[in-house]
């Protein structure tokens, strides 16, 4: 059984426990009905522009951040099961007086305290390049602030940064991966890893270099990291290829810990275009009840890089004893997130 993915009422009740940060495991469950049959899901789950989303689950419900469009800098959109999205607005309506508008990219969101904290991306003024800042807010739709008088991270000799992606690790410590934006200058890109202060608004210590392109398989740039443990293990999904055609795609990486050292054990993306959609990529890992699930956008094949933009899709991530494989991309799902 299909819902629109508009319709903003809902007969379920979730309860809702938090297992981390927005890059750790989130855990969502509904009273389940011994008479209920699997209920499924069409994709797109958002059939509208919504570049680069990343999910928060708070409160009993899940919050869609994207790059901005049409709704602002920060669009954010609501759900109580991962499929049924109702548009909130713009998170961010006032920018930060270092930054230029036009170019806010794919914002991550996590909770410190009682505090939504939310890394995202935006287009400094005083050179074009792209940079990360963290703005904060009490209220996951924001309004999200950032006062800061200049971005979180400068890495002007690098190509600038993008794509940042809040974890908490375990023990409770904070870290952010993000990208320094090389391609965009004709240099190398690698993913970073730095640790967080508790309050999660500036960096300790040194940023480490996690990995760059060393596969055949990883074309033009990668990006769009984000890290999940699993049974013990870190896993790094992240984007490779040009995400305005069918080369993007996701592919995966693993660690003992979270600084390292990182494996790349696939022989290939995990997760690609198909006849369905193009594009695929730059989500990240979500865990509702006992199942994983990896959010992110894709074209439609016949509209690559035109209207109506990348569209949001939902797909069922299983690990086995050689790594994360992602199914799908699938119009018709028979199981949804939520029973």
């Amino acid at each position: 059984m299909h819902h629109s993915p508009w319709t903003s009422t809902l007969t379920r009740r979730a309860v809702l426990a938090a297992a981390g940060g927005l890059g750790a495991a989130v855990a969502l469950s509904a009273a389940p009905s011994a008479t209920a049959a699997p209920r499924g899901f069409r994709n797109p789950v958002v059939p509208t522009n919504n570049p680069d989303p990343a999910v928060l689950a708070a409160d009993g419900a899940f919050y869609l951040y994207a790059t901005n469009g049409a709704a602002g800098a920060m669009p954010v959109l609501t759900s109580p099961d991962l499929v049924e999205w109702t548009p909130a607005g713009n998170a961010m309506p006032q920018l930060a007086t270092w930054c230029r508008p036009g170019r806010h990219w794919a914002p991550e969101v996590i909770a410190v305290g009682d505090r939504y904290l939310s890394y995202y991306t935006a287009w400094r003024a005083d050179i074009d390049q792209q940079a990360v800042s963290v703005a904060v807010s009490d209220s996951p739709t924001g309004p999200f602030v950032d006062d800061r008088t200049a971005p979180l991270i400068d890495q002007s000799t690098e190509g600038g940064s993008i794509d940042a992606s809040p974890f908490q690790d375990v023990d409770g410590s904070l870290w952010l991966l993000w990208k320094n934006d090389g391609n965009h200058d004709g240099l190398p890109s690698y993913i970073y890893l730095q640790r967080l202060s508790d309050d999660g608004l500036e960096l300790v210590g040194e940023p480490q270099r996690l990995f760059g392109m060393d596969q055949p398989y990883e074309t033009y740039t990668i990006e769009g990291a984000s890290v999940v443990v699993h049974q013990g293990r870190y896993y790094c999904f992240y984007s490779t290829g040009e995400y305005w055609n069918d080369s993007y795609g996701v592919c995966w990486a693993s660690a003992p810990s979270l600084t390292g050292p990182w494996t790349k054990r696939g022989d290939g993306p995990i997760l690609a275009s198909n006849d369905v959609a193009a594009g695929s990529g730059h989500g990240m890992p979500i865990k509702v009840g006992p199942h994983w699930w990896y959010v992110y956008h894709a074209w439609q094949p016949d509209h690559v890089n035109e209207d109506p933009g990348r569209l949001v899709w939902l797909s069922r991530i299983t690990f086995t004893g050689h790594g994360p494989v992602i199914d799908g991309p699938s119009v018709e799902n028979p199981f949804a997130p939520m029973p």
